[in-house]
């Protein structure tokens, strides 16, 4: 026992030390990039969901000026407006062809690989480490949405925007330097461009700030210690700044996303830890592995354990790296602990403290094995290993690790028809499309339109006019959906969203009446008919 604990001490100079980008760590991008892709591909046959068709109407119906100012005006909580730049380019060029939708999504998270790379590579001084790590982070089987379901760009553009904005400022800070205003503006600009994609992006100045303590230099007085050290935590207070009116706006202005039931929060202890034990449970891969009824699982209780063990391991390694990892599980995910159950793709930023824990226990593993070997082996030999041999030994087992890691996620991503039943999300959408598309009809400008459901096949009442909105491509028509049943209908337009019952003589001076279902459209009534 006393030999493992001083090999376990001795490992911090196996890790630490200057590390050195090289023709490796290219090889080693590469092949994360050829394994996210493995992964990823498939994708590029799904479709439009229900939510994206929401996302894209809302987008297209303020337009692209609009969208841009309230990504100027971020504290004002109007939506998610970062969406708008991913959304009206693509739809301005290839309208509702969902192909290229998936490729610019695959591409941002596959330019995100390279970026988290070279942020661990920051962090950490071992390439075992952020191997890894990224590996564990680059494809998630419980995060496949994030990849396959288009509406989830939000969580994409928020994680490569917030991944930008702190590997930029450790970029800048691991050599030693404090940011120039220049580089001030520019890590809270992609700091903005986070928040404009996601709520999640709330917690950046907390890491930042997390990140300064642990670099603090200590001093004898306590004066000298605060003048040294507060300079170099200003991009980080100077972005909690502009964190409070955001939140503001969010949480209590007249469009405030806190008004909303799914996004209304519930503070307490008890909402706190069960999130989180949820959150373990599902990056840690604990439902459905071992025990099919999901028995092997992060209590609420527990989870305070697992944290409090995470901090022990980080404080008796003695590294930065992991001890920012320590405080990032339990940063990262505190917007979403206290609103109702969120998982898969909203925690894309907290699967990357996690992930880089796993990289350094496997590491710490491995080089303890072979430390051990190696006593063994000159105990029995009465010689010691060579260094060549050790380095071969941990190498090899690397990529063991790494091959058990990949075969692991390969198996998960399989098991209950996951990605058959992901890419099955947007058949309807697509099938909707073709029926109105199959009609060959363009509305003159000004039209009124009134859909008629030949049965109820979606849940949200207007997502046939945003759908056929987005096809006719025109903001001055009128659009109602016939509620059915006595229910109101769903109007779409030039003024707004509305909810009203129709009058017949209303529904008699409509110039377009279509009959549709998920398959196919019927034209009723059109001027000329």
């Amino acid at each position: 026992m006393e030999v493992i604990v001083r090999s376990f001490k001795n490992l911090r100079s196996e890790t630490n030390g200057p590390y050195r980008f090289s023709a490796i760590d290219i090889a080693g991008v590469l092949l994360l990039l050829a394994y996210f892709l493995h992964f990823a591909l498939p994708a590029l046959s799904g479709g439009f969901n229900v939510d994206e068709m929401t996302n894209l109407y809302v987008h297209w119906r303020l337009g692209m000026l609009k969208s841009l100012w309230a990504n100027v005006c971020f504290w004002k909580g109007a939506g998610r407006p970062a969406g708008a730049l991913y959304y009206l380019p693509l739809y301005h060029l290839f309208g509702l062809n969902p192909l290229p939708y998936r490729v610019v999504q695959i591409g941002i998270l596959a330019a995100s690989i390279p970026m988290v790379y070279y942020l661990a590579s920051l962090l950490f001084s071992s390439r075992s480490i952020t191997f890894l790590g990224v590996l564990a982070f680059c494809y998630h089987a419980q995060l496949a949405n994030l990849v396959f379901i288009g509406s989830f760009i939000y969580d994409v553009l928020c994680g490569f925007f917030y991944f930008a904005a702190i590997t930029y400022y450790v970029h800048i800070r691991e050599k030693g330097c404090a940011l120039r205003p220049v580089q001030v503006g520019v890590f809270l600009a992609l700091y903005v461009c986070a928040l404009n994609a996601k709520e999640m992006a709330v917690t950046l100045p907390g890491i930042a700030l997390a990140y300064e303590a642990l670099r603090c230099r200590p001093f004898d007085q306590w004066k000298q210690f605060v003048l040294h050290n507060c300079r170099f935590a200003i991009p980080a207070l100077l972005a909690g700044l502009l964190t409070v009116p955001y939140i503001y706006g969010k949480t209590m202005s007249s469009t405030a996303l806190a008004t909303l039931y799914p996004y209304r929060p519930r503070y307490s202890w008890h909402h706190f830890v069960t999130a989180n034990a949820q959150f373990v449970n599902q990056l840690l891969y604990l439902y459905h592995v071992l025990y099919p009824k999901g028995l092997l699982v992060v209590l609420p209780k527990a989870l305070l354990v697992l944290w409090a063990l995470v901090f022990i391991y980080a404080y008796i390694r003695r590294e930065r790296g992991l001890q920012l990892m320590a405080c990032w599980v339990v940063i990262t995910p505190l917007p979403l602990a206290f609103i109702p159950p969120r998982g898969g793709a909203c925690l894309y930023l907290v699967l990357f403290g996690w992930a880089m824990i796993f990289g350094h226990v496997a590491t710490d593993v491995i080089v303890l094995t072979s430390k051990l070997l190696d006593k063994a082996f000159t105990a029995t030999a009465g010689r010691k290993v060579s260094g060549a041999s050790l380095l071969k030994f941990r190498v090899a087992a690397t990529i063991l690790v790494a091959a058990a890691l990949a075969i692991f996620t390969q198996w998960e991503n399989q098991r209950f028809d996951r990605i058959a039943g992901l890419l099955s999300v947007g058949q309807r959408t697509s099938h909707v499309i073709q029926a109105f598309r199959s009609l060959d009809l363009y509305p003159a400008s000004g039209s009124t339109i009134l859909l008629t459901p030949e049965n109820r096949f979606y849940q949200n009442g207007y997502y046939p006019a945003f759908v056929a909105s987005l096809i006719w491509n025109d903001h001055s028509l009128s659009i109602y959906v016939d509620g059915q049943a006595d229910a109101p209908v769903a109007s779409i337009g030039p003024l707004g969203f509305a909810s009203a019952t129709l009058t017949a003589e209303q529904i008699a001076a409509m110039d377009y009446i279509i009959s549709f279902d998920e398959f196919r459209a019927t034209l009723i009534r059109a001027p000329g008919l």
